[in-house]
């Protein structure tokens, strides 16, 4: 079974890498677009559930802001976990707000005849 054993002359010479504290100022500025990024998507989805409550379809607008912003918050989170070394929005495109979901339709509740109901009293 290999083991990796702690070194370090490469702790040392990792520490005096400047590429890694410049990862680090990059993911501390995503951490805060993060949250902000959380923010506003609470503020969307909130005024989305508004919006469906009064005219009771969504709007499209917020949906697609809000699928835009899912996808910044995607690109953001692949990179502070270093899954990806592509830089989101500010340094490449903002996400497109396509959404790839079928329109929500509405549900129509239909009541179902009760046997009570169906039964017809006889004449006598």
């Amino acid at each position: 079974m290999a083991s990796r054993t702690f070194n370090q002359d490469q702790f040392h010479q990792n520490i005096k890498d400047h590429s890694h504290w410049i990862r680090l100022a990059y993911m501390l500025l995503f951490a805060v677009l993060l949250h902000v990024a959380g923010v506003v998507m609470w503020v969307i989805c909130a005024v989305q559930f508004v919006f469906v409550l009064g005219t009771g379809r969504e709007n499209e607008n917020l949906r697609s802001l809000g699928k835009s912003l899912a996808s910044f918050i995607h690109q953001a989170l692949e990179f502070v976990s270093y899954n990806t070394e592509r830089k989101p929005f500010p340094f490449s495109r903002w996400p497109e707000g396509v959404s790839e979901l079928e329109p929500i339709e509405e549900a129509v509740i239909v009541d179902e005849p009760t046997a009570e109901d169906t039964h017809q009293s006889k004449p006598e």
